[in-house]
């Protein structure tokens, strides 16, 4: 996988992050092993990283936050927060550093869940102490909008968005190719589920594309690749809205959750028919050679 690139010099830790805009390293977003996570655990990675940044990430330090804002809307228990909070620290996480090699770590370190005397309603929490030097150094991010992220309904729709999120500022780049394992990978796909292509499509990439055009700033398109009669690639692309797509998916953040599969299912299919491989595409593309011109002599031999 191509490497997003940098912005300048800038730390991630240096950017301010904006009311419900989440700051998210790169770090944090191309992260592999959260494949057991579901839903409400990979929203509140996002949202806890974005509640510190604003309180000032530091090794050692502990963070507060207000439990409700770890709930998407029309939830009113607190125990889909306490099972995500858990899975966070017991989840393993391989980050990728900017050299190329990786690093286990939990995301999360101590927090009083389970404190009797924690204050109703708060939640004190830290992150795994190896884990901060690493986004210390980060200077490649998302920008993540948490109205958006908690409007999501597929977990997979979270990981897509999150990670084209972190590419769409790339003013020279519009697409980018995945090794379809790779592809798997980055979306959190269990491991040895959806073993065909056919179950994948219908069950996991279809799905979340249809959320991510419906509610993100940007379109997002599909082309798998054979090779073969399999498809071994995935060509993504993406593009910002224009004003009135981005009013549509701003009105549709504000309907409620129910009938939205309905309402966003006649919208225009984003994931073309497989399609040879990329390298017959751009022979194909290439333009023909000029005519060469055939003397009268040339014809008689």
């Amino acid at each position: 996988m191509a490497k997003p690139e940098k912005t300048g010099a800038l730390r991630t830790l240096q950017v301010t992050p904006r009311h419900r805009e989440a700051i998210k390293p790169a770090e944090l977003i191309q992260i592999t092993g959260h494949h057991e996570l579901t839903l409400n655990a990979r929203r509140a990675i996002t949202v806890l990283w974005y509640n510190a940044h604003r309180q000032g990430v530091a090794e050692g330090k502990d963070y507060t936050i207000e439990i409700d804002d770890l709930k998407a809307d029309g939830h009113k228990g607190y125990e889909r927060v306490e099972e995500a909070i858990t899975a966070l620290m017991r989840t393993i996480l391989v980050v990728k550093l900017p050299s190329g090699s990786t690093r286990r770590v939990q995301f999360l370190g101590g927090n009083d869940l389970d404190d009797p005397e924690r204050p109703a309603g708060v939640l004190t929490y830290s992150f795994d102490r190896r884990l901060i030097p690493i986004l210390a150094d980060s200077t490649i991010w998302g920008k993540i909008s948490i109205p958006v992220l908690m409007a999501f309904s597929s977990k997979y729709a979270v990981s897509l968005y999150e990670n084209i999120a972190q590419l769409t500022n790339l003013s020279l780049k519009q697409s980018q190719t995945y090794e379809l394992e790779e592809f798997r990978s980055i979306l959190g796909v269990e491991p040895g589920t959806y073993k065909t292509f056919g179950q994948l499509n219908k069950h996991v990439i279809k799905p979340a594309i249809a959320e991510v055009n419906a509610l993100a700033p940007f379109g997002v398109s599909l082309l798998p690749v054979k090779r073969g009669k399999k498809v071994v690639e995935m060509l993504v692309g993406w593009s910002p809205k224009d004003t009135p797509s981005l009013k549509a998916a701003f009105e549709e953040m504000q309907r409620t959750r129910i009938g939205r599969k309905a309402r966003i299912a006649g919208t225009v299919e984003h994931v073309l028919a497989p399609s040879a491989s990329i390298e017959r595409i751009r022979r194909r593309m290439e333009p023909l050679p000029a005519p060469v011109a055939v003397m009268s002599d040339e014809l008689e031999d």
